[in-house]
């Protein structure tokens, strides 16, 4: 438990560094340092966000420790994202930043998420996505755009956790190793509706074959954006989030950023 005036200070802080808009939180150029990067906790053989301790440049600023938002390692990933993140963040030691937080109160453990801003411009999850050190997590919506152009940019190049093809999961394949963060790849089967929710089915049988489910609000912003769920249907997809096992794989999307075509992505050029 944080004592009484560690809590007053990294209260004041929040209200300090609330979250933003897509503006502030993911444009480059000058800022305001408040911190320095101390240290960040080594990646272990597990599914991960990068935990990173900040020290502060003024007195009244508490020290902080933060996990970023944006970028995931998982578990499968193999040896060398590994060491290419640690390798990022132990260069980074020292270097002032700025901290945007992404929610209002710290988590169980007493950490912040959030963004972390470079003295030279641009975030460190960019920075992390951009050397295959992860993969994008598209569920803080400002900066998801970002993200995704840093990872594509390691994913052209073959960098880091690109170079290994088991970092897919296969949707239309029995799943393991779940509840986990999957970039998933299958063939759509079907689209089905229950009360306010879409499904994307990936198999015929319901109790073992993937799924990822989309709650209203996404449905319309597909509708919108002239990509209704129906139309997925018989096509390729990818999709990423942490998924669990309920009657196979189950994966709820937090935004259509989580959501591309592979028939589109590959007319287009990309990977």
């Amino acid at each position: 438990m944080l004592r009484p005036v560690v809590a007053l200070c990294l209260l004041m802080f929040l209200l300090a560094a609330s979250p933003a808009d897509s503006e502030e939180t993911c444009a480059d150029g000058s800022f305001t340092p408040t911190h320095r990067v101390e240290a960040a906790l080594p990646p272990r053989a597990a599914t991960i966000r990068p935990v990173v301790t900040l020290t502060p440049l003024q007195a009244a600023s508490p020290e902080l420790v933060v996990v970023l938002d944006g970028v995931v390692l998982p578990a499968r990933a193999g040896a060398l994202a590994r060491t290419t993140q640690t390798g990022i963040l132990s260069d980074l030691h020292g270097v002032p930043t700025a901290f945007v937080a992404s929610t209002e109160e710290p988590d169980r453990h007493g950490r912040l998420h959030g963004i972390l801003r470079l003295e030279n411009g641009g975030g460190l999850a960019e920075r992390l996505l951009a050397a295959g050190a992860g993969v994008a997590d598209v569920s803080f919506a400002p900066c998801a755009a970002r993200f995704l152009a840093a990872e594509a940019k390691a994913r052209a190049e073959k960098r880091g956790i690109w170079r290994q093809s088991r970092i897919w999961t296969n949707l239309n394949a029995a799943a393991t190793g779940l509840p986990d963060f999957v970039l998933g790849r299958g063939k759509v089967a079907s689209i089905g509706r229950s009360g306010r929710t879409t499904y994307i089915n990936f198999g015929d049988n319901f109790r073992t074959d993937a799924t990822v489910r989309l709650r209203e609000a996404l449905t319309s912003a597909l509708v919108v954006a002239g990509r209704p769920p129906e139309s997925l249907s018989g096509r390729m997809v990818e999709v990423r989030g942490w998924a669990r096992w309920r009657n196979g794989l189950d994966l709820e999307l937090d935004t259509p950023a989580a959501l591309r075509l592979l028939d589109e992505a590959a007319e287009n050029g990309a990977d």
